[in-house]
Protein backbone atom coordinates (compact mmCIF):
# COMPACT_ATOMS: atom_id res chain seq x y z
CA UNK A 1 0.00 0.00 0.00
CA UNK A 2 2.97 2.34 1.11
CA UNK A 3 4.47 1.50 -2.39
CA UNK A 4 1.40 1.92 -4.27
CA UNK A 5 1.08 5.74 -2.70
CA UNK A 6 4.44 6.17 -3.44
CA UNK A 7 3.99 5.51 -7.36
CA UNK A 8 1.19 8.02 -7.31
CA UNK A 9 2.77 10.60 -5.30
CA UNK A 10 5.60 10.49 -8.43
CA UNK A 11 3.29 10.53 -11.03
CA UNK A 12 1.39 13.43 -9.62
CA UNK A 13 4.63 15.64 -9.12
CA UNK A 14 5.45 14.60 -13.00
CA UNK A 15 1.87 16.15 -13.96
CA UNK A 16 2.32 18.88 -12.13
CA UNK A 17 6.21 19.52 -14.08
CA UNK A 18 4.26 19.95 -17.13
CA UNK A 19 1.96 23.09 -15.73
CA UNK A 20 2.89 26.21 -16.72
CA UNK A 21 4.45 27.97 -13.60
CA UNK A 22 1.31 29.89 -11.25
CA UNK A 23 0.69 33.44 -13.25
CA UNK A 24 2.52 32.09 -16.40
CA UNK A 25 -0.11 31.91 -19.49
CA UNK A 26 -0.57 28.66 -21.57
CA UNK A 27 1.23 28.74 -24.65
CA UNK A 28 -1.26 29.87 -27.72
CA UNK A 29 -1.01 28.22 -30.98
CA UNK A 30 0.76 30.39 -33.26
CA UNK A 31 -1.03 32.34 -35.66
CA UNK A 32 -1.28 31.72 -39.48
CA UNK A 33 1.74 33.34 -41.68
CA UNK A 34 1.53 35.66 -44.37
CA UNK A 35 -0.80 34.84 -46.77
CA UNK A 36 -0.26 35.81 -50.61
CA UNK A 37 -2.72 36.18 -53.46
CA UNK A 38 -2.25 36.01 -56.80
CA UNK A 39 -4.96 37.29 -59.05
CA UNK A 40 -4.87 36.21 -62.87
CA UNK A 41 -6.79 36.69 -66.15
CA UNK A 42 -9.03 39.00 -67.81
CA UNK A 43 -10.99 42.24 -67.01
CA UNK A 44 -13.31 39.98 -64.61
CA UNK A 45 -10.60 39.47 -62.73
CA UNK A 46 -8.98 42.79 -62.88
CA UNK A 47 -12.44 44.10 -62.05
CA UNK A 48 -12.62 41.66 -58.83
CA UNK A 49 -9.02 43.01 -57.61
CA UNK A 50 -9.36 46.16 -57.61
CA UNK A 51 -12.45 46.18 -55.64
CA UNK A 52 -10.59 43.75 -52.76
CA UNK A 53 -7.42 45.44 -52.83
CA UNK A 54 -8.48 48.24 -50.72
CA UNK A 55 -10.30 45.42 -47.93
CA UNK A 56 -7.40 43.15 -48.39
CA UNK A 57 -4.62 45.91 -47.73
CA UNK A 58 -5.79 46.24 -44.73
CA UNK A 59 -5.72 42.78 -43.20
CA UNK A 60 -2.53 42.16 -41.49
CA UNK A 61 -0.08 39.28 -43.07
CA UNK A 62 -2.22 39.55 -45.95
CA UNK A 63 -1.17 40.97 -49.96
CA UNK A 64 -2.47 40.80 -52.55
CA UNK A 65 -0.95 40.96 -56.27
CA UNK A 66 -2.13 41.93 -59.30
CA UNK A 67 -1.35 39.81 -62.46
CA UNK A 68 -4.69 40.31 -63.80
CA UNK A 69 -4.42 41.82 -68.22
CA UNK A 70 -7.53 43.29 -69.47
CA UNK A 71 -8.98 41.88 -73.20
CA UNK A 72 -6.98 39.13 -73.12
CA UNK A 73 -8.17 35.11 -73.21
CA UNK A 74 -7.32 31.74 -73.07
CA UNK A 75 -8.12 31.51 -77.14
CA UNK A 76 -5.42 34.42 -78.31
CA UNK A 77 -2.18 33.20 -76.95
CA UNK A 78 -1.31 34.70 -79.83
CA UNK A 79 -1.52 37.58 -78.24
CA UNK A 80 -1.38 36.91 -74.68
CA UNK A 81 -0.11 33.53 -73.52
CA UNK A 82 -1.63 32.97 -70.56
CA UNK A 83 -0.14 29.67 -69.52
CA UNK A 84 3.69 30.61 -69.86
CA UNK A 85 2.18 33.89 -67.92
CA UNK A 86 0.48 32.83 -64.92
CA UNK A 87 4.19 30.35 -64.89
CA UNK A 88 5.89 33.03 -64.88
CA UNK A 89 3.72 35.02 -62.14
CA UNK A 90 4.14 31.87 -59.97
CA UNK A 91 7.67 31.92 -60.59
CA UNK A 92 7.81 35.10 -59.90
CA UNK A 93 5.73 36.06 -56.68
CA UNK A 94 5.52 32.59 -54.89
CA UNK A 95 1.83 32.93 -53.87
CA UNK A 96 0.28 30.85 -51.23
CA UNK A 97 -3.26 31.44 -52.98
CA UNK A 98 -3.91 31.89 -57.01
CA UNK A 99 -7.26 33.36 -58.25
CA UNK A 100 -7.94 32.88 -62.06
CA UNK A 101 -11.19 34.34 -63.52
CA UNK A 102 -11.37 34.33 -67.23
CA UNK A 103 -13.44 34.17 -70.49
CA UNK A 104 -15.23 37.06 -71.31
CA UNK A 105 -12.92 37.06 -74.25
CA UNK A 106 -12.64 33.33 -75.16
CA UNK A 107 -15.81 33.19 -77.68
CA UNK A 108 -13.13 33.56 -80.41
CA UNK A 109 -11.43 31.26 -82.64
CA UNK A 110 -8.92 29.45 -80.33
CA UNK A 111 -5.47 29.64 -82.17
CA UNK A 112 -3.12 27.89 -82.03
CA UNK A 113 0.27 29.77 -82.91
CA UNK A 114 2.82 26.59 -83.22
CA UNK A 115 0.72 24.99 -85.78
CA UNK A 116 -0.91 27.97 -87.58
CA UNK A 117 -4.43 26.86 -86.90
CA UNK A 118 -7.57 27.60 -85.41
CA UNK A 119 -10.58 26.34 -83.66
CA UNK A 120 -14.06 27.80 -83.72
CA UNK A 121 -15.35 27.97 -81.13
CA UNK A 122 -18.13 24.91 -80.15
CA UNK A 123 -15.73 22.37 -82.27
CA UNK A 124 -14.11 19.42 -80.27
CA UNK A 125 -11.02 20.45 -81.18
CA UNK A 126 -12.15 24.13 -79.93
CA UNK A 127 -13.25 22.25 -76.37
CA UNK A 128 -9.39 19.98 -76.16
CA UNK A 129 -7.06 23.12 -76.82
CA UNK A 130 -8.70 24.92 -74.58
CA UNK A 131 -8.94 22.72 -71.38
CA UNK A 132 -5.12 22.22 -72.25
CA UNK A 133 -4.44 25.48 -71.76
CA UNK A 134 -6.60 25.98 -68.76
CA UNK A 135 -4.91 23.24 -67.16
CA UNK A 136 -1.22 24.34 -68.73
CA UNK A 137 -2.52 27.62 -66.28
CA UNK A 138 -3.37 26.29 -63.01
CA UNK A 139 -0.66 22.97 -62.82
CA UNK A 140 2.44 25.28 -62.22
CA UNK A 141 0.70 26.86 -59.03
CA UNK A 142 -0.43 23.86 -57.58
CA UNK A 143 2.92 22.11 -58.48
CA UNK A 144 5.13 24.91 -56.37
CA UNK A 145 2.39 24.40 -53.34
CA UNK A 146 -0.32 26.72 -53.58
CA UNK A 147 -3.98 27.12 -53.74
CA UNK A 148 -5.78 27.63 -56.52
CA UNK A 149 -9.57 28.68 -56.85
CA UNK A 150 -11.05 29.62 -60.23
CA UNK A 151 -14.13 31.63 -60.52
CA UNK A 152 -16.33 30.64 -63.61
CA UNK A 153 -18.26 32.56 -65.67
CA UNK A 154 -21.78 34.70 -64.81
CA UNK A 155 -24.80 34.84 -66.58
CA UNK A 156 -24.51 37.14 -69.04
CA UNK A 157 -27.18 39.50 -70.59
CA UNK A 158 -27.51 38.39 -74.09
CA UNK A 159 -28.26 35.20 -75.20
CA UNK A 160 -25.83 34.06 -77.35
CA UNK A 161 -22.85 35.37 -75.27
CA UNK A 162 -24.54 33.62 -72.16
CA UNK A 163 -24.72 30.05 -73.92
CA UNK A 164 -21.11 30.72 -74.81
CA UNK A 165 -20.43 31.21 -70.95
CA UNK A 166 -22.47 28.51 -70.43
CA UNK A 167 -19.91 25.97 -72.58
CA UNK A 168 -17.04 27.63 -71.76
CA UNK A 169 -17.82 26.90 -67.71
CA UNK A 170 -18.22 23.56 -68.42
CA UNK A 171 -14.77 22.98 -70.18
CA UNK A 172 -13.21 25.16 -67.28
CA UNK A 173 -14.61 22.84 -64.67
CA UNK A 174 -13.80 20.07 -65.74
CA UNK A 175 -10.33 21.25 -66.68
CA UNK A 176 -9.32 23.03 -63.52
CA UNK A 177 -11.06 20.34 -60.88
CA UNK A 178 -9.19 17.36 -62.64
CA UNK A 179 -5.66 19.05 -61.96
CA UNK A 180 -7.19 19.51 -58.16
CA UNK A 181 -8.02 23.30 -58.50
CA UNK A 182 -11.34 24.38 -56.63
CA UNK A 183 -13.84 25.83 -59.03
CA UNK A 184 -16.24 28.59 -57.70
CA UNK A 185 -19.61 28.23 -59.53
CA UNK A 186 -20.73 32.04 -60.19
CA UNK A 187 -24.07 31.28 -63.00
CA UNK A 188 -26.61 30.64 -60.22
CA UNK A 189 -25.31 34.05 -58.20
CA UNK A 190 -26.32 35.96 -61.30
CA UNK A 191 -29.56 34.52 -62.28
CA UNK A 192 -33.01 35.45 -61.34
CA UNK A 193 -35.21 32.29 -60.52
CA UNK A 194 -36.25 31.60 -64.02
CA UNK A 195 -32.23 30.99 -64.87
CA UNK A 196 -32.38 34.89 -66.49
CA UNK A 197 -29.41 37.38 -66.54
CA UNK A 198 -30.12 38.98 -62.92
CA UNK A 199 -28.67 43.05 -62.94
CA UNK A 200 -29.29 43.90 -59.78
CA UNK A 201 -29.86 41.92 -55.81
CA UNK A 202 -33.30 42.18 -54.29
CA UNK A 203 -32.25 43.32 -50.57
CA UNK A 204 -34.41 44.08 -47.54
CA UNK A 205 -33.61 47.75 -48.24
CA UNK A 206 -34.27 47.58 -52.11
CA UNK A 207 -32.79 46.14 -54.69
CA UNK A 208 -28.86 47.21 -55.60
CA UNK A 209 -27.26 46.72 -58.86
CA UNK A 210 -24.52 44.83 -59.29
CA UNK A 211 -24.10 44.33 -62.92
CA UNK A 212 -22.31 46.89 -65.31
CA UNK A 213 -24.43 48.36 -68.03
CA UNK A 214 -22.61 45.78 -70.68
CA UNK A 215 -24.14 43.42 -69.37
CA UNK A 216 -20.93 41.00 -69.08
CA UNK A 217 -18.82 43.04 -65.99
CA UNK A 218 -19.58 44.33 -62.40
CA UNK A 219 -20.60 47.32 -60.32
CA UNK A 220 -17.65 47.40 -57.18
CA UNK A 221 -20.09 46.31 -54.54
CA UNK A 222 -20.96 43.18 -57.59
CA UNK A 223 -17.53 42.11 -57.66
CA UNK A 224 -17.40 41.77 -54.03
CA UNK A 225 -20.59 39.87 -53.68
CA UNK A 226 -19.10 37.68 -56.29
CA UNK A 227 -15.45 37.28 -54.34
CA UNK A 228 -17.78 36.27 -51.17
CA UNK A 229 -18.50 32.96 -52.84
CA UNK A 230 -15.10 31.75 -51.63
CA UNK A 231 -14.44 34.35 -48.94
CA UNK A 232 -17.33 33.92 -46.78
CA UNK A 233 -16.81 30.29 -47.35
CA UNK A 234 -13.08 29.68 -47.66
CA UNK A 235 -13.06 27.62 -44.29
CA UNK A 236 -14.84 25.14 -45.96
CA UNK A 237 -12.40 24.90 -49.22
CA UNK A 238 -8.95 25.72 -47.12
CA UNK A 239 -9.54 25.84 -43.33
CA UNK A 240 -5.97 26.61 -43.04
CA UNK A 241 -6.42 30.18 -44.77
CA UNK A 242 -9.50 31.00 -42.68
CA UNK A 243 -8.15 33.19 -40.29
CA UNK A 244 -6.46 35.24 -42.51
CA UNK A 245 -8.60 35.61 -45.36
CA UNK A 246 -11.74 36.40 -43.42
CA UNK A 247 -15.01 36.93 -44.64
CA UNK A 248 -15.96 39.38 -46.65
CA UNK A 249 -19.83 39.95 -45.80
CA UNK A 250 -22.36 42.02 -47.87
CA UNK A 251 -20.78 45.27 -47.55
Amino acid sequence: MIRRRLVLSAMTLGSLALLPPAGVARAQPAPPGPVKILFCGDSLAQGMFLSLNGVLRRRAGLRAVNGTLHATGVTRSDEHDWPTAARDLVARNHPDLVIFWIGANDFRPLVVREQRIRFAFGTQGFAEGYARRVTEMVTPALASGAKVVWFGLPNMRGAQIAEAARQLNEIQQNAVVSAGGVFIPTWDATSDAEGRFLPSVPLDRGARVFRAEDGVHFTDWGYRRIAALFFDDVDHYFPEMAQSLGRLGDG
